[in-house]
């Protein structure tokens, strides 16, 4: 039994062109990197008051951790491009039909896992949640459908779109707020004190968590579609 198998010319380009994306995001590091230690403490509790911030998780992973945010996103990029590209071209696999109770409950199931991803990426910034949370809601509820309805596909174009949107408006917001504020992911957006606590609060913060979550969700759910899409090569 030969298992070897031609990897298309495509799939160097893929892992070339991510390779280039990670030394790019080194670079930026390394161009930008911190030149004094300083602690948080007390600092941290200052600037929530100042950008408006409820919850503090919140500015520890959009003020201090944005190029590691930005770099999971990388990662997670890098895996569904190499999960794609190793099973290009392999046909639907079959397998049987979902029994009545699991077809019957993932239809009534879905809706609300979706509007429960959708409440922890908007909300992200007030409550215990976020983008990468809510995105990951989204995608089990892909999952969900995938394994209750062998026809159910979300078209691939459609997946593109939603995380090259996701994808460049994040760098997009962490580039104007460098503009404008001499810092990447600055909060150039109102965030008035009087706010703090509402939905609208935050300034960037809640559009940065819906951008992470669009992303994390198209890109999960291209993921175990891929996954459970894919025939055997036996």
């Amino acid at each position: 039994m030969n298992f070897k198998r031609d990897i298309p010319t495509r799939t160097y380009s893929g892992f070339a062109l991510s390779t280039l994306f990670i030394l790019t995001i080194f670079n930026i590091l390394l161009e930008t990197g911190v030149t004094k230690t300083q602690r948080a403490g007390d600092a941290l509790l200052a600037l929530n008051g100042k950008e408006g911030v409820a919850n503090a998780v919140t500015s520890v992973v959009v003020y201090f951790r944005g190029f590691d945010t930005l770099g999971e996103i990388a990662v997670l990029f890098i895996a569904a491009l190499g999960i794609g590209l190793m099973l290009h071209g392999n046909t639907r696999s079959t397998h049987e039909e979902s029994n009545y109770i699991l077809q019957k409950a993932s239809r009534l199931l879905f809706p609300m896992i979706m509007l429960f991803g959708v409440y922890v990426m908007v909300y992200g910034h007030l409550s215990p949640g976020g983008g990468f949370q809510g995105g990951v809601i989204i995608a089990s509820g892909i999952l969900l459908l995938l394994i209750s309805n062998e026809t159910f596909e979300i078209p691939h174009a459609v997946i593109s779109a939603l995380e090259t949107f996701a994808g460049i408006s994040y760098v997009l917001i962490g580039l104007i707020g460098l503009l404008v504020l001499d810092k990447f992911l600055g909060n150039f957006l109102p965030n008035d004190m009087a706010q703090m606590g509402r939905l609208f609060s935050g300034g960037i913060i809640p559009v940065i968590y819906i951008v992470v979550g669009i992303k994390v969700g198209s890109e999960m759910g291209m993921i175990v579609q891929n996954l459970i899409k894919r025939s055997d090569d036996d």
